[in-house]
């Protein structure tokens, strides 16, 4: 029986030209590029290829690209490559109120090293729309690179009493301060006291949307 997330001839020659295009030029190609190099009448139909090619689980969407960009990720059974991360995915972090992190890897997914910049990279799920503000909303994946320290401003992912969140950080005079990128949620501040209570996970990266 054929599976079916395996993917026609067709579809693995539009994935094959996607990687290709990123490999090459740092992007992956627009709708009107897919179409210009597979002959296609028009946008719609390079879109339905990808759209296919996302629900078999092979492209994820880069949000707020303005190339509507489509990035492929490494699935097993297709060949690994030098230009590529190897991103575990260890499961949620609220934006919102903190959520108990989830440590076990539950998926890895090949990201483009030009787009995603760092070393020890790992990925969670996002929960909750405190980070809205931020351009990231529930369900999208976090890339994280793990480092021991931040600058003011950044956005990382902190465990506090091992629940995890996701914030813009700042150090102030009170303390580790948690912001939020929405209006309805209020600050947190963890205490100076209480600083050793935290752990810094990683510093965000970037973010990835599946379709």
């Amino acid at each position: 029986m054929r599976d079916k997330n395996a993917l026609t001839k067709r579809q693995e020659e539009v994935l094959n030209f996607v990687e290709d295009h990123l490999s090459k030029r740092g992007v992956a190609p627009t709708l009107q590029e897919i179409c210009d190099d597979f002959g296609f009448k028009s946008p719609n139909a390079a879109s339905q290829h990808l759209r296919l090619i996302a629900k078999k689980g092979y492209l994820v969407r880069l949000r707020n690209s303005p190339r509507s960009i489509q990035l492929p990720v490494r699935r097993a059974g297709r060949p690994g490559r030098t230009d590529m991360h190897s991103v575990p995915v260890l499961g949620r972090i609220a934006a919102g109120h903190p959520i108990f992190a989830l440590e076990n890897v539950e998926d890895t997914l090949e990201l483009p090293k030009q787009l995603f910049r760092g070393r020890k990279l790992f990925a969670l799920k996002v929960q909750g729309d405190s980070m809205t503000g931020a351009g990231i909303f529930d369900g999208d994946l976090a890339i994280l690179a793990a480092q021991p320290d931040f600058q003011d401003g950044e956005i990382a992912a902190v465990v506090v009493d091992e629940e995890a969140t996701l914030k813009r950080l700042y150090r102030t005079s009170k303390g580790l301060r948690l912001k939020a990128e929405n209006p309805a949620f209020p600050d947190r501040v963890i205490s100076a006291e209480a600083e050793r209570s935290y752990r810094l996970a990683g510093i965000l990266v970037g973010t990835i949307r599946r379709f």
